[in-house]
């Protein structure tokens, strides 16, 4: 299936089980989308600024990350209510993708809005504790991803095309950060990541035209190729996660080139034959 909504960048699906809808976004134009999936209708929802994820928590609130803080959503309306703001970030930042870990715990990274500089970082939230910083020197910080028994934290810096892994206990403290997968040449950027059940990690591979399964190990085994160069972000959906939802992006791409992927923008739903993991909500 394709749901051509044409999004300059598509990122941040949210499979939410509670209303079996599927969520993304659009950063660049700073709309919210929710696809019913029992309907399999699609509901847009314009936002007063760029919004980069939306998840729930364990009260089944939805809470957003926009460009430069956190907001509680209103379950109907999706009006917004402060939750948390400044993070002290250069002017030039803003919010990149985020996951919460098997224990609630929010972690979500920052960029460069202008690619360049190494002013990112990777925060995390939730549980009662204040909001740390707990690693820095990303130029663009993407992904995160939790293996399936929550012990390891995946973190990608995609201008270097560096995948990194970081050992993960039950408060939510990383350590050992290490390098877990380098794209060579040819396979894109990665992006956004999800586990299946199988603790294979997804990654989505902007300008690399599809998406990666890497084994716990760092070893490719498989790639989905999709009609489209720029894949953004994954996530399983359906009753029993038995689908993947890939979003993409035109932005940046020349008019010759969206002639020849015209589907540039869109969310694919693919069945690879795996299941995926139920996501946690954030423990607020």
């Amino acid at each position: 299936m394709i749901i051509p909504c044409q999004c300059l960048l598509g990122e941040g699906p949210y499979f939410s089980r509670t209303y079996n809808c599927l969520f993304w976004v659009d950063i660049l134009s700073n709309v919210l989308y929710r696809f019913d999936w029992t309907q399999q209708t699609v509901q847009t929802f314009q936002m007063p600024e760029p919004i980069c994820w939306l998840m729930e928590t364990q009260d089944q609130q939805f809470i957003a990350g926009f460009e430069s803080a956190i907001y509680y959503l209103d379950n109907q309306t999706l009006q917004r209510t402060s939750l948390h703001c400044q993070l002290n970030e250069p002017e030039g930042n803003r919010f990149n993708d985020a996951k919460a870990d098997r224990n609630g715990n929010l972690f979500f990274g920052t960029m460069d809005k202008l690619e360049q500089q190494s002013s990112g970082s990777l925060y995390r939230l939730g549980n009662g504790n204040s909001l740390q910083k707990v690693d820095t020197n990303y130029v663009i910080s993407n992904g995160p991803a939790i293996s399936k028994n929550g012990r390891t934290l995946y973190s990608t810096e995609s201008s270097s095309k560096t995948i990194y892994q970081f050992d993960l206990d039950e408060r939510g403290r990383i350590t050992n950060k290490r390098v877990f997968v380098k794209f060579e040449n040819g396979m894109g950027y990665p992006d956004g990541m999800t586990v299946d059940s199988e603790d294979h990690l997804w990654v989505a591979a902007w300008d690399g035209f599809g998406v990666y399964r890497f084994t716990p190990l760092g070893e490719q085994i498989q790639f989905i190729e999709l009609p489209v160069p720029r894949i953004t972000s994954v996530t399983f959906v359906g009753e029993s996660l038995e689908y993947l939802a890939v979003t993409s992006a035109k932005v940046g791409l020349d008019e010759d080139t969206l002639k020849k992927y015209e589907y540039s923008g869109s969310v694919f739903i693919l069945k690879p034959n795996v299941h995926g993991v139920s996501e946690t909500p954030v423990v607020i």
